[in-house]
């Protein structure tokens, strides 16, 4: 539990303090991205690599970014499923320095997975 406390907060310090432009204080909630009336989350880890099957879709928006400070970042996804389940940004983030821990001060371009918020 500690493990994934701890990985959810290091990530929302990663999204909350970098983007492809200035920063935006998101508040207590966890950045979102809105896309095509979906709410997604960056849970997981960077990654130097985009996985297979991902293309390129454009760039966020910045009604996409919903206040994040991603706009402009670069996205892709896999475009033959009907809906976007998750999506890559390519955006400004820490360096994971281990499995569960992000150092926010080593600043890097990676691809960072965005999950969509499933409704309740």
């Amino acid at each position: 539990m500690k493990q994934i406390i701890s990985l959810l907060l290091s990530l929302f310090l990663i999204v909350a303090f970098s983007g492809c432009h200035n920063s935006v204080d998101t508040g207590d909630m966890p950045p979102m991205i809105d896309m095509y009336g979906q709410k997604y989350v960056a849970p997981n880890m960077p990654v130097n690599e985009l996985p297979q099957g991902y293309t390129y879709l454009g760039e966020l928006s910045k009604e996409q970014a919903n206040g994040t400070g991603l706009e402009g970042c670069k996205m892709y996804a896999v475009t033959e499923l009907d809906s976007i389940p998750d999506f890559y940004l390519y955006q400004e983030c820490g360096t994971p320095i281990d499995d569960n821990t992000v150092d926010s001060e080593k600043i890097q371009w990676a691809y960072v997975q965005w999950i969509e918020v499933k409704a309740e």
